[in-house]
């Protein structure tokens, strides 16, 4: 009786160890299943121009699973400074597809050795130290140390990212600057090709500048009315004609 009841304990025991030893089996067979044929081997980079991801060899051999897509665009973007925007998109089993797409500069800031192309958002670009610059130019009433900042930096100035941000709006209605003159806190000069100019401040909301100023354009070429200067500083704008 006493060897059956021991015969029956080893067999629990032997049953429960080889259904164990299954388990992790099973298991470890899943995990090289999921590694090799759900792990990232190819990054699909979609451009307009010749690029190389800087952190590519990053993104190889992660499991596909596991990958955040906002994240790794996040981190594209971060590290790859000619970057505005980076979208990332699973393609299984093993395909990671990376569109991304390219900051446009917008202005040029004049600084003490050459100046700086911008992006809408105030990222430096390109550093120039010679040359004219074809783009809007910012005249900045105190030159900025050439020297102190480096390509992808931030310009981190409300007068300037105010003033690339006019230009962008100015643009969506076909208005382009030729040079800006920031004066100071309350006036922002935008002057056009054809002797006109735009005032700015950055003590007023710029939304609201945006606004009256659409409207303004929108009415006199309706009514077919020129303009000197439109300055927006104030509550109601003043128009000299």
């Amino acid at each position: 009786m006493f060897q059956n009841i021991s015969l029956m304990k080893f067999l629990k025991k032997l049953k429960f160890t080889l259904f164990l030893s299954l388990i992790c089996l099973l298991f470890l067979a899943a995990f090289f299943f999921i590694y090799y044929f759900f792990r990232v081997n190819k990054i699909e980079l979609i451009s307009d121009r010749k690029f190389t991801l800087a952190n590519e060899s990053e993104l190889v051999d992660k499991i596909i699973f596991l990958i955040n897509e906002e994240d790794i665009a996040k981190q594209i973007v971060q590290e790859n400074f000619l970057l505005e925007k980076a979208v990332v998109e699973k393609v299984l089993p093993s395909t990671l597809k990376v569109n991304v797409y390219f900051y446009q500069p917008i202005a040029s800031l004049i600084v003490n050795k050459g100046y700086f192309d911008l992006s809408p958002d105030g990222r430096i670009l390109i550093k120039k130290k010679e040359g004219k610059p074809i783009l809007p130019i910012i005249n900045y009433y105190q030159k900025l140390n050439s020297g102190s900042f480096q390509t992808g930096d931030w310009i981190d100035y409300n007068d300037i990212k105010q003033t690339l941000y006019f230009i962008e709006k100015l643009k969506q209605i076909n208005l382009t600057p030729l040079t800006i003159d920031i004066k100071g806190q309350d006036m922002l000069v935008f002057n056009l090709n054809d002797s006109k100019q735009f005032v700015f401040s950055i003590e007023k909301a710029k939304e609201i500048q945006d606004y009256q100023l659409e409207l303004i354009i929108k009415q006199f070429k309706i009514e077919g009315k020129e303009f000197k200067k439109i300055d927006l500083r104030f509550e109601k704008p003043v128009i000299t004609f």
